[in-house]
């Protein structure tokens, strides 16, 4: 009897002992409040995001593009790609032009040297949604009907810098030329934001021809049919997924068109790069 007295006095005593010190003890991440009452801190099952966060890493990222669809679908890609468009505004006249890169501080926009060559200070590109901004120009290409300008993301609301996107280049952009994933024959579509843009109409056409060489712009041009009218000099050629094939720079009321191939476009688009940082105040490469 005494024997089982003394057992269980002693185990009595070894659980208060342990629980003194496990009370007493701290543990990392564990607050202990009062007796034997303790809240743990965990770190949170989600990491949070921002609007600016989440802006910031597309650009970074080179994620800011349009949707690409896996079959051709002409009204589909119309809508994808209506974010990347602009009407850009010129001291009386006006003209097209298409987001070429999205970065965290400016926005470049890719139009044709000839809209740009009465650019002024009082310049201003007019996105899809409406919103207007001023721009700056970059400069302009001397070889091709090209040219860049920028506008500062400081005026946009991040919401609004979400719903922009630049163009998707089509896959071959870094080639010679595009007569792999461009042929006769197939269907395109321009954008036309020159009479209305808060309203964009999709103009269907077709390559006549790839690349043939054309007296008028000195140069090897993407050659079809479309409707092209004033104002939309510097809008996009999209395929029917929505990849960006090239500029439209010229039209005639017969319906054929020029377009600068987007081949051409990105090297441009690196030289005038090349020149923003060794020579930043040259207008011209």
């Amino acid at each position: 009897m005494r024997r089982l007295i003394f057992y269980k006095a002693f185990c009595h005593f070894a659980m208060a002992v342990l629980t003194i010190f496990i009370m007493g003890k701290h543990v990392p991440g564990r607050e202990v409040y009062g007796a034997g009452r303790e809240e743990e801190i965990l770190p949170p099952l989600v990491q949070t995001t921002t609007l600016e966060g989440d802006y910031k890493a597309l650009t970074r990222l080179g994620l800011a593009v349009t949707p690409l669809l896996m079959e051709e679908n002409p009204a589909w890609a119309f809508d994808n790609i209506l974010c990347s468009c602009v009407r850009i505004q010129v001291n009386g006249y006006y003209g097209s032009g298409s987001i070429y890169q999205m970065l965290e501080d400016e926005i470049i926009i890719v139009t044709n040297r000839h809209v740009l060559q009465y650019w002024e200070e009082e310049g201003y590109v007019t996105f899809f949604n409406g919103a207007v901004s001023p721009a700056v120009l970059l400069g302009t290409s001397k070889v091709a009907d090209v040219g860049f300008i920028s506008v500062p993301t400081g005026g946009f609301t991040y919401e609004e810098l979400l719903t922009f996107r630049n163009i998707r280049l089509s896959f071959l952009a870094d080639k010679e030329g595009m007569t792999e994933n461009t042929v006769e024959g197939q269907k395109i579509f321009l954008v036309n934001m020159a009479e209305n843009p808060g309203q964009p109409l999709r103009e269907e056409g077709e390559v006549v021809s790839p690349l043939v060489y054309m007296e008028d712009f000195q140069m090897e041009m993407l050659y079809g049919k479309g409707n092209a009218i004033p104002g939309m000099s510097g809008s996009g050629v999209f395929d029917g997924c929505g990849q960006y094939l090239g500029m439209l720079t010229g039209g005639n009321l017969t319906g054929e068109i020029a377009a600068v191939p987007v081949s051409v476009i990105k090297k441009e688009y690196e030289k005038c790069m090349l020149v923003q940082k060794t020579s930043p105040y040259t207008m011209g490469w």
